[in-house]
């Protein structure tokens, strides 16, 4: 008999490298204010993060009109488009995990693109599979975010691209929520 896997709506994450574990935990909250821990390997991070910002290029009409650009120009748009998203970020309040919520490593990720953003659902072997929705400022606010973690966790930093990473990094903070 195959058992049936709830879907649960992320309302909220917190987003935050735990070095003891040498991992990346989503703090999720989800309804009735209850709460999750997602951890991701670095493995799986670099397929998503590869994913989506292919996505976030994909979904920049920007990008689309400078086809004729030469590749430095094309690189600065990027990183001007990816600046004014991480200047929007907004301080809030970070998911608390509270000591009895659900805990679950993630095996897969699905993620859906609908060109105002993307679905991004997370597996693994656990009854529930989680779900947020991020436009594509969130995204790449989100992008920003795991980029500053990154480096806070010194893992290499091959994936991300250059246009991400010649940005100046003057937020403090490493654990970021978004909703």
């Amino acid at each position: 008999m195959k058992s049936t896997k709830v879907m649960s709506s992320l309302k909220r994450i917190t987003t935050e490298y735990i070095e003891l574990e040498d991992r990346i935990r989503l703090a999720g909250l989800i309804e009735d204010n209850q709460t999750v821990s997602i951890w991701l390997t670095m493995r799986l991070l670099r397929r998503l993060i590869s994913h989506c910002i292919n996505l976030v290029d994909e979904n920049t009409p920007e990008l689309k009109t400078s086809l004729n650009r030469n590749e430095q120009s094309s690189k600065s748009l990027k990183n001007f488009v990816q600046q004014s998203a991480k200047q929007q970020i907004v301080a809030e309040t970070p998911v608390i995990v509270r000591e009895n919520s659900p805990n679950h490593h993630a095996v897969e990720v699905d993620i859906k693109n609908d060109r105002a953003g993307v679905s991004i659902t997370f597996k693994g072997e656990f009854s529930s599979s989680y779900s947020i929705y991020l436009n594509n400022e969130q995204l790449r606010q989100w992008l920003a975010m795991l980029h500053m973690i990154w480096q806070k966790a010194e893992w290499p930093a091959l994936i991300w691209p250059d246009w991400m990473s010649s940005s100046s990094l003057e937020t403090a903070s490493v654990t970021t929520s978004i909703h």
